[in-house]
């Protein structure tokens, strides 16, 4: 497993060798974030999770202040589990839309706020809790194999 389990010590990256698709798990929780990396690793993904904000070894997340993250930079799916009722959150995944706007990102919402946070999901694939071990998988494969929908409009 490639998680970073003391996250307040290092931030998250990959390995550098890039065999299997790698997805970044965005969430707030050690225990939960540890078995959705778990999880992605047994379906044949390549795993990093991230705390957030508030995990970073400099005490700030450089998606706060429009600046690039790394391990986002380097992921080919982006799985935002971070509660999108905290606007701090709702920043950050609005800021690896405009930044990363090439990777796909599958953010894990409550059914019930959906609809409040639309304007928040457009541009993301959107998974509904609780997760389960298939949801997920299904989740993650589809965003990464997903067409652009920018350029299916150019054919």
């Amino acid at each position: 497993m490639h998680l970073n389990s003391d996250a307040a010590e290092k931030s998250p990256s990959f390995g550098d060798e890039h065999l299997h698709p790698r997805v970044l798990v965005e969430e707030e929780d050690a225990a939960v974030r540890a078995a959705i990396v778990e999880m992605l690793e047994d379906a044949g993904f390549e795993s990093v999770g991230c705390g957030g904000p508030d995990s970073q070894p400099s005490g700030r997340c450089p998606l706060e202040h429009r600046q690039e993250c790394t391990a986002a930079e380097s992921a080919d799916v982006i799985f935002c589990s971070l509660r999108m009722s905290h606007p701090r959150n709702r920043e950050i995944l609005k800021s690896l839309k405009r930044l990363h706007r090439n990777t796909p990102i599958v953010v894990e919402v409550p059914k019930p706020q959906a609809a409040s946070l639309h304007g928040s999901l457009i541009g993301t694939h959107v998974v509904y809790t609780p997760i389960t071990r298939r949801s997920l998988t299904k989740a993650v494969v589809d965003a990464w194999n997903a067409e652009d929908q920018i350029l299916a409009t150019l054919r």
